[in-house]
């Protein structure tokens, strides 16, 4: 299995030889083929470092040599001295999943909290497959940091071997719980809508999307649970040393990624029309679809995402190059996460907040207008108890104004329900 270019590494073994160093930190078949390149050409001096760092001839032509003679691990051992000896900047983005991964993961633990304490345990369907979406996310969250510590995020061969095995191991596992918390909260968003929308047509459709989501998920769980035959040739076939047979995991992973992004626009679209028919004014009714959609964000992050397995698949520096995809995953699914349990945590913040979140419905009666037909701006400055009368003028000018406050403390669900049914 090829894990690095060639870049580097020839440059760096000819300059440890002209430093005599060769034969107490290099390979032995790096040396030979160290050897036999030197011979071959005339290009560059021995003690030439900078001839030998850029000379695209001699470079590959050690590269091929180390291919057929060295093991994966020689290989890498090769590249890191390589790297170091030619100047290459050591590079390291191990802090960046272990940031998403809190930020996101810890946003997604609150809105559910919120979500499940009001109700006492009477939890409804949607609601426990919210936490089974956030108890499936916690691990995959949980392992990108002990990955991290093990140097994902820095390049393979400044990794030592048995890092590697374990950073191998722990995304596979990642990717299962990923496969997992991904279907949940789509169930959880379909059983959702089965609770607010009583028509029978709809209720059908959601029925079918539900079926086809659980499908969905155990194919891809089990698919990637089972890729490798033997299981662990998952995490050592990187090394050339064992034997297996593994699928495709690229073509698996873009197949699962574009079915993905398809669901979530099926799904997202299939309250559009219900909520557009509701009993309400075109701003509200923009409001709530909006409310609605803003699992769009969720699918935004899946076709990024998207966009990183397919630079990936091309990767010989799989611990550095695999990072965005990795962070793209955890975000993706925390925040699908977060969006479902946005109607909870809006009714959260009407208790906390009632000034901001409460709505408000003011009824006003004028009396005794000197002009009809003109608005009474001295009428609209009243701001009175409920129920005072106020006058202003000479003319006894007054308006008794009626103001309640209503409280969102109800089911948002429920409103919604009597909405649809013209309440």
């Amino acid at each position: 299995m090829k894990l690095f270019t060639g870049f580097g590494v020839g440059c760096a073994l000819l300059t440890l030889l002209s430093l005599g160093a060769s034969a107490q930190v290099m390979p032995a078949c790096a040396g030979e083929c160290l050897t036999t390149s030197v011979e071959a050409q005339s290009t560059c001096a021995a003690t030439n470092t900078t001839c030998l760092c850029t000379t695209p001839v001699l470079l590959t032509t050690i590269q091929g040599c180390l291919l057929s003679s060295c093991t994966v691990k020689e290989m890498l051992a090769a590249q890191n001295i390589t790297q170091t000896m030619c100047g290459a900047p050591v590079r390291d983005i191990t802090h960046i999943t272990p940031i998403v991964s809190g930020v996101s993961g810890g946003a997604a633990i609150l809105v559910v909290l919120i979500r499940c304490f009001p109700t006492g345990g009477a939890f409804t369907l949607d609601d426990m497959f919210a936490v089974a979406a956030l108890v499936s996310a916690l691990p995959m969250g949980i392992l990108e940091f002990f990955m991290s510590a093990d140097g994902f995020g820095k390049d393979i061969w400044n990794i030592p071997p048995e890092n590697v095995y374990r950073i191998v191991r722990f995304t596979w596992i990642t990717e299962v719980f990923y496969f997992m918390a991904v279907a949940f909260t789509k169930i959880s968003f379909l059983f959702f809508c089965l609770r607010i929308f009583p028509r029978k047509e709809l209720r059908t459709t959601i029925f079918t999307l539900v079926a086809i989501c659980t499908a969905y998920g155990i194919a891809f769980v089990v698919t990637c649970l089972f890729n490798c035959t033997p299981i662990p040739y998952i995490w050592e076939s990187w090394d050339g040393e064992h034997t297996g047979k593994c699928i495709k995991l690229n073509i698996f992973a873009w197949v699962h990624a574009v079915m993905n992004i398809v669901l979530d626009v099926i799904i997202i679209s299939v309250p559009i029309p219900e909520l557009w028919g509701l009993s309400l004014n075109i701003k509200k009714k923009i409001h709530i679809m909006m409310m609605f959609s803003i699992g769009l964000f969720t699918t935004i992050i899946s076709i990024v995402r998207l966009q990183s397995l397919v630079q990936f698949s091309s990767s010989t520096n799989p611990t550095y190059d695999n990072v965005p995809t990795a962070y793209w995953s955890v975000l993706e699914v925390f925040t699908g996460i977060f969006c479902v349990c946005m109607p909870a945590l809006r009714r959260f913040l009407a208790n906390v907040l009632p000034r901001y979140f409460c709505s408000t419905q003011t009824d006003s009666k004028y009396e005794h207008y000197n002009t009809p037909n003109t608005p009474n701006r001295l009428a609209r400055r009243n701001t009175g108890n409920v129920g005072s009368k106020a006058s202003y003028g000479r003319k006894g000018i007054t308006k008794t104004s009626e103001t309640r406050v209503e409280s969102s403390t109800g089911d948002d669900e429920i409103q919604l329900m009597d909405m649809q049914r013209g309440k």
